[in-house]
């Protein structure tokens, strides 16, 4: 919440009540952070509110969250798998790979590079999903020495009239290190709905 803040946005936790009751329209992106699933059972017990809040014309992110709490199959708005063995890229420095550079999230507000993931620290990420709907783009691909490219980490889908994310690059470790690249994705990401609506016809 706080790296949101330094990026200018407004941020309002949202509680059990909150994901209940609340009118989720009012919110420009709607982010779950790091493992909430596994933590919070309104989440997951309200979670049909988060998709229903996207297929309305929300943005919804989901930062990278651990099997089996969270399940693509039943809480995705279309299938996939995070198995218990699930990837993750721990060479900080692993090679990136744009696989959409057209895409909106990945040209406004920042056109986003590969200079955006110098200086990382600790790892590129963890928790990828092994398989997807064809209903997902994934956007990048990463990987290990000696590891198949993993492309399941950063997937993107159109639903109904909103945006759902799956984000499992590893920006809790970046963004209290003042990693400049994560802060650029981070504000693409929130500001996704907004992008797409100046650029109706691209992916």
């Amino acid at each position: 919440p706080a790296a949101i803040e330094q990026l200018g946005a407004e941020v309002q936790l949202l509680g059990a009540q909150d994901l209940a009751a609340a009118d989720l329209g009012t919110f420009n992106a709607i982010v779950t952070g790091t493992r909430a699933y596994a933590v919070r059972e309104d989440l997951r017990t309200y979670n049909s509110r988060l998709l229903d809040y996207v297929k309305a014309g929300g943005n919804l992110i989901v930062l990278y969250n651990t099997p089996p709490e969270f399940a693509p199959s039943r809480y995705a708005p279309f299938p996939g798998e995070l198995p218990r063995t699930a990837e993750e890229v721990s060479e900080e420095d692993s090679p990136v790979e744009i696989l959409t550079p057209d895409a909106v999230v990945l040209n406004a507000p920042n056109r986003i590079t590969k200079a955006d993931f110098e200086g990382w620290v600790e790892q590129r990420g963890s928790k990828f999903w092994s398989t997807w709907d064809r209903a997902y783009t994934p956007m990048l691909a990463t990987w290990d020495q000696g590891q198949p490219p993993q492309k399941g980490g950063w997937l993107h889908a159109r639903y109904g009239k909103g945006h759902y994310t799956y984000f499992a690059y590893a920006l809790h470790r970046q963004l209290p290190y003042g990693v400049s690249g994560a802060y650029r994705l981070l504000a693409n990401l929130l500001s996704l709905h907004e992008a797409a609506a100046r650029r109706p016809d691209s992916p």
